[in-house]
């Protein structure tokens, strides 16, 4: 079986309490998906990553640059806050590969 990168992709979906946008040109990658109770956004373009995951009750934004990795998670629930730890852990050993 042959692997082939997708060189360029632009893609919309609208459900009734969806919407997602995926739009990857090269190595810019868009990624934005909206509910009622929460947004995510995932971008990368090249080295430059950031994900953003943004709700009444948690707010994660992991930021990836030349500098280094910054990591913010700010929520009124100290459960929240620890889950949303956990997850901005995952996302920077993701964008440290």
């Amino acid at each position: 079986m042959v692997n082939k990168k997708v060189k360029d992709i632009e893609v919309e979906v609208k459900t009734k309490k969806v919407t997602a946008k995926v739009k990857k040109e090269g190595k810019k990658l868009d990624v934005v998906v909206d509910t009622e109770k929460v947004d995510v956004e995932v971008h990368a373009d090249g080295e430059n990553k950031e994900f953003v995951l943004d709700s009444k009750k948690l707010d994660i934004n992991v930021t990836k640059t030349e500098e280094g990795t910054t990591v913010v998670v700010e929520s009124e629930n100290a459960l929240l806050k620890k889950a949303g730890t956990v997850l901005s852990k995952f996302w920077v050993k993701k964008f440290n590969k």
